[in-house]
């Protein structure tokens, strides 16, 4: 056999040589998922811990916050209007009345047919005035307390020091007449009363109805901020809590699919005070903004006409009484101021837009003894015209049924019953206020510091896990 014969053909040589040197494919190699690092998981579930604490924390401190702001301001409304408003109120009505009780006393005297016939109700009058005269003292005594107002109360006192001089001059000089006939009160004794008349309606009454209103302002402003903070503090709890259930709930569900379980008891216990917390919270404080403003549409605000009233009615009887005992010139400008004060109380004792169904019967009432009153001030001034002076001052004084002295006393007893009614509905809803938060700030304390608990007892077997 020749060597040609035993020889590879030379395509066959060279594609085998080919083929040695071509590098042979390699499979591709599996590359397993590469395992967190063992310090990952600890430190993830940690931080998750720490974010939920400080949640909770967070939802704890508003919530805690809230109730303590909205209960104080809910307070701070009821003793602005309980006690100062309140206060101030009256004090218009007792200087007024005291007016009217000083000028009444100048009205008696005795019969000009029979000189041993007293005509009139002096002592009635008197006692009156000494009563009034006290609790103005004792109102002035209480809003002195206040430094805010320390400015009119001290104008008040000093007005007031005038007023007793010259009114207290005016009684002294109608007791040095003996003969005094009824109606006919010594012209000095009505000149010092006229002055203190003016001190009265010029300085008194403007400073009095001044610190009302600056009250009941503030009562306003009051009852508004109390409101707004409710709501406010109400939806921040609400917002906070259904963020934290949230929170808590997405967390549950990582460290289930983290750790292959279903649900963490505790966890879901945490997320349970957390879901109450917002809720009740949310819904405890609504409530007060709803008290808030019920006290304020169904109490303040008709308590205020009807205060306001009370002291315009004051104001009326003593402009009555002084127009009985001035002389035609200063007669003329009390029956003006008159008209113009029975004018303003009728529209404050309208119950239209103020009054409730049920409040109804109580306005129509008070109404029908305001009407007494002014159908005695017309029989008075009809006696005067006629020249029946001495009936007129009967009629002006005595204590009776027809009688002006017993008619305004009626009806200013009635219409101060009705406000104290009104003024009973803005305590009662002011409270019920402050009842709605009753357990807070103690509830989300302590609900929220069992949840905190509950999250650390929820991840401890976890973290133990990686030890």
């Amino acid at each position: 056999m020749t060597t040609s014969q035993t020889a590879p053909p030379a395509q066959e040589v060279t594609a085998a040589a080919g083929a040695a040197t071509a590098p042979a494919p390699r499979p591709e190699a599996y590359r397993p998922r590469r395992p967190r690092p063992l310090a990952a998981g600890p430190r993830r579930l940690g931080l998750r811990t720490v974010t939920a604490l400080l949640v909770l924390g967070a939802l704890c401190a508003v919530a805690v916050l809230g109730a303590v702001a909205v209960r104080h301001a809910a307070g701070r409304l009821g003793t602005t209007v309980g006690d100062r408003a309140a206060a101030a109120a009256q004090l218009r009505f007792e200087l007024a009345d005291l007016d009217a009780q000083r000028a009444d006393t100048l009205a008696p005297g005795r019969s000009a047919t029979d000189r041993d016939v007293i005509v009139g109700n002096q002592l009635n009058a008197l006692i009156t005035a000494q009563q009034r005269r006290a609790h103005v003292s004792d109102l002035l005594r209480q809003l002195g307390a206040d430094r805010d107002q320390g400015a009119r109360v001290a104008q008040l006192l000093d007005g007031l020091g005038r007023y007793d001089d010259l009114s207290g001059r005016a009684a002294y000089v109608a007791e040095q007449d003996p003969d005094q006939v009824a109606g006919h009160p010594p012209r000095f004794a009505v000149a010092l009363n006229v002055q203190a008349g003016d001190i009265m309606h010029d300085q008194l009454l403007p400073a009095a109805d001044a610190l009302s209103a600056a009250y009941q302002r503030q009562a306003d402003a009051q009852r508004t901020a109390a409101h707004d903070a409710a709501l406010r503090w109400g939806l921040a709890v609400g917002g906070l809590g259904l963020a934290t259930v949230a929170l808590l709930l997405w967390w549950q569900w990582q460290m289930a699919r983290d750790y292959r379980r279903r649900f963490n008891p505790a966890l879901l216990a945490a997320t349970a005070a957390a879901l109450v917390v917002a809720l009740a919270g949310g819904l405890a404080l609504t409530a007060t903004a709803g008290a808030v403003n019920t006290a304020g549409e169904q109490g303040l605000r008709p308590w205020t006409r009807l205060a306001e009233a009370r002291a315009v009615a004051a104001q009326a009887a003593a402009t009555e009484s002084r127009w009985f005992v001035h002389d035609s010139a200063f007669g003329a400008a009390d029956q003006r101021q008159f008209d113009a004060l029975t004018k303003r109380l009728d529209a404050l004792l309208t119950p239209d837009g103020y009054a409730t169904a049920a409040e109804r019967p109580a306005y129509q009432d008070v109404l029908a003894r305001y009407g007494h009153f002014r159908a005695d001030d017309d029989r008075l001034r009809a006696l005067k015209r006629a020249g029946r002076t001495e009936e007129a001052a009967a009629v002006l004084t005595e204590v009776g049924r027809g009688d002006v002295a017993f008619d305004f006393w009626d009806f200013a007893t009635t219409l101060d019953v009705l406000a104290g009614r009104q003024l009973d509905d803005f305590t009662t809803h002011a409270g019920d206020a402050r009842h709605a938060l009753d357990g807070w700030p103690a509830i989300p304390a302590g609900a929220l510091g069992l949840a905190a608990v509950l999250v650390l007892l929820g991840v401890r077997p976890r973290l133990a896990e990686y030890r």
